[in-house]
């Protein structure tokens, strides 16, 4: 017998998980940026926070197109 969480909700797999934490690190991590502003656009903080945004913005596109592949095989 199904209940109500089984109806219409799936679990995400592991992959589809960490996209939503990439997605909101990513979210986050734009948003301290948005912050601080331009004035300490030199400091190494923030410096650190914008290479440490590039290198979640490329796993979230590897993690996106392994997602999709998955996907498509199991679609076919």
């Amino acid at each position: 017998m199904s209940n109500a969480r089984n109806m219409g909700h799936r679990e995400p797999n592991g992959e589809r998980r960490e996209l939503v934490r990439l997605v909101r690190r990513i979210q986050t991590l734009t948003v301290e940026l948005d912050h601080v502003g331009r004035q300490t656009a030199a400091s190494p903080e923030v410096q650190a926070k914008e290479r440490t945004l590039e290198q979640l913005r490329w796993r979230l596109a590897a993690v996106a197109r392994r997602t999709a592949t998955e996907s498509l095989g199991n679609a076919a």
